[in-house]
């Protein structure tokens, strides 16, 4: 017999499902807890054995046969309703965010049927999705005034709540979703906003990928480079003002009052302005080591980049050049033969053509606010970016990997050599430079320098510029007699290098003397042709022409011819300059001394009103 809490739940179970369920009694001691109709029940009864079990596991039916035979339009519960009639969804592989789409309403019913649909969506894009999640809601109250009597009860009180859900996409192909997110925009729903993050992802080896391109950009690139700001046949740049005021602006007057009146008095008054600005405030330093008559190396890389400054200055710009004779005592050095370096060096600069009437050209050792400045710089100088720099150790001949622990470095490092880029530092900070024109192998240096003035302005105040690099487009002058190497003083072979000294019958003969190869077509390829592509570079640089240019017009030609147009014309350009030089070294009215002189009082004066600055911030002053 049943007991009755069964009966109770099988009344209850058939009031929900709305048919009768018997209340009737049978025995049996093993039946199964099922609900069956009368003639089943009776039929299970008559069933014994293992034969009655297997027929009465037959003879059950699924709900919904049933249900029909009844004739009863029941539902199904709602949480069997929301197992079986929600959305299918895809496995994601890999679980890669690929875009989270942010549902936003004010209807919990809109935004969960279009969180529904857009999941839908997904699945028949195969798509693999994840969600809804239910964000934070968004709470929003605010009080409304009814009377012009502000008090509690002429208030009216309002909150508006924004409901949030998150759906994910993973590991999906990005066109994919984004047709997925075009077709939830033009199905949109009322009352639902959508705000969607998608991402790209590259895969792991596009590093290699750039690694492997750049050498062919650089090789695309180089020929632009080298020539940059130095072409004749390009007119010169406008500034923002000409540009602004040119008549492609000016048709429309009314409007372009309204447009760039603000921005025009903005220039004006901004750092990068005409007259009043920062740019009337620039100075330019750069220093050379007195080492004899430079090379041509030295003049393309340059002397000649200083002259051009000079010439193409503003008329407030400061122009400082230095012959860094302290500098050159981090290495040995002869007494007489030192003096005499720092005179023809000196002369060199007036030669090429820098003017004292326009920049302050001195002795760096005229101006003792250098090594005063060198050495409160050097208290918050780091010694970990010093023992990284690369000076010291090409100079002492040691691998780029050597660090201070190595006891052969300490053996052979002095502390001049070791703290040079402290000094250049203070050469350039002293006078407050913005710009300094460097070579590319100078670029670590400058950086050290900017290093070095940002801390001392984080310890003591805003007192030095961030000097910024003004790198020379000649960055490759070779050896004749290894063109895989720079020009230097240094090599043996007095052939593999051009003096500014020398005569043109000198220069004719180290040029056509230079190493090249034997192929009869002209090529630039400094990788694979150095010698030839050295040539092409030296003559790209004195007609202010690319290097394809210059293979281009001597494409016919043979290799000898390119050697003496090239050697014709480094002598012509070359010869002022010689001539001149010999003239100044063999003056001797003192023009030298008294040029030195007065850039040197220039030079002082300027770097005395930045110590005074520096010591009112040591509080030393």
């Amino acid at each position: 017999m049943l007991s009755f809490p069964k009966s109770r739940m099988l009344l209850g179970l058939g009031k929900r499902l709305k048919f009768p369920v018997p209340t009737r009694s049978f025995a049996s001691s093993n039946e199964p807890d099922v609900d069956l109709s009368q003639s089943e029940v009776r039929h299970a009864a008559s069933l014994s054995g293992k034969q009655g079990t297997e027929q009465l596991s037959e003879s059950i039916r699924p709900w919904a046969e049933r249900l029909d035979d009844l004739n009863q339009g029941a539902r199904l519960p709602r949480s069997v309703q929301a197992l079986y009639l929600r959305p299918l969804r895809r496995k994601a592989q890999y679980g890669l965010p690929v875009c989270d789409l942010q549902l936003r309403s004010y209807s919990v019913r809109n935004v969960e049927f279009f969180a529904d649909f857009a999941i839908r969506a997904a699945y028949y894009l195969k798509l693999p999705v994840s969600g809804p999640v239910p964000l934070p809601r968004i709470v929003e109250r605010w009080t409304f005034p009814r009377s012009n009597f502000v008090h509690k009860k002429s208030q009216e009180n309002f909150e508006r709540i924004t409901l949030r859900r998150l759906i994910q996409i993973k590991d999906g192909n990005p066109q994919t979703v984004q047709t997925w997110l075009a077709f939830l925009r033009k199905h949109s729903f009322y009352g639902v906003g959508l705000k969607a993050n998608v991402w790209e992802h590259e895969s792991l080896d596009v590093a290699k990928t750039m690694d492997d391109a750049m050498p062919e950009i650089e090789q695309s690139l180089e020929p632009h480079l080298s020539q940059f700001g130095q072409r004749k046949d390009r007119g010169g740049d406008q500034s923002i003002l000409d540009i602004l005021e040119s008549e492609r602006f000016t048709q429309n007057k009314a409007r372009n009052r309204v447009q760039f009146k603000g921005l025009i008095q903005h220039r004006r008054s901004s750092s990068y302005s005409t007259k009043t600005s920062s740019a009337t405030h620039q100075t330019i330093f750069s220093g050379i080591q007195p080492t004899g008559v430079p090379h041509l190396g030295n003049y393309l890389g340059a002397l000649r980049e200083w002259v051009q400054l000079q010439n193409g200055a503003t008329e407030g710009t400061k122009l400082l050049f230095s012959v860094v004779d302290l500098h050159a005592l981090t290495v040995p050095q002869d007494a007489p033969r030192l003096r005499n370096w720092r005179k023809e060096m000196f002369a060199i600069l007036l030669a090429v053509g820098l003017d004292p009437a326009r920049s302050a050209i001195f002795y760096q050792s005229d101006v003792p606010a250098h090594t005063e400045l060198f050495w409160i710089l050097s208290t918050v100088a780091s010694m970990g970016y010093l023992s990284r720099m690369t000076q010291w150790k090409s100079k002492l001949q040691l691998p780029e990997n050597t660090n201070l622990e190595d006891s052969a470095a300490r053996s052979k490092l002095r502390l001049g050599l070791f703290s040079y880029p402290v000094l250049q530092a203070a050469d350039i900070l002293v006078h407050r430079a913005t710009h300094v024109p460097i070579g590319e192998d100078q670029r670590q240096h400058l950086e050290f320098s900017r290093n070095t003035a940002n801390s001392f302005n984080h310890l003591y105040g805003s007192i030095f510029p961030l000097p910024e690099a003004l790198i020379s487009p000649a960055k490759r002058v070779m050896s004749f007699k290894e063109p895989t190497l720079k020009m230097s003083k240094s090599h043996p072979d007095e052939r593999s290098r051009i003096l500014l000294s020398d005569t043109p019958e000198d220069i004719h003969r180290k040029i056509k003397g230079a190493l090249t190869d034997s192929e009869p077509q002209l090529k630039y390829d400094p990788d694979n042709r150095p010698g030839v592509s050295n040539l092409i570079e030296i003559l790209a640089h004195f007609e202010g022409k690319s290097c394809e240019e210059v293979v281009s017009e001597f494409q016919n030609s043979s290799l000898g011819a390119l050697k003496g147009h090239v050697a014709s014309k480094v002598a012509n350009h070359l010869q002022p300059i010689r001539e001149k030089y010999f003239a100044l070294i063999e003056n001797k009215t003192g023009y030298l001394e008294d040029v030195a002189n007065q850039g040197s009082q220039a030079a002082r004066s300027n770097a005395e009103s930045t110590m005074k600055q520096v010591k009112e911030a040591l509080v030393i002053y």
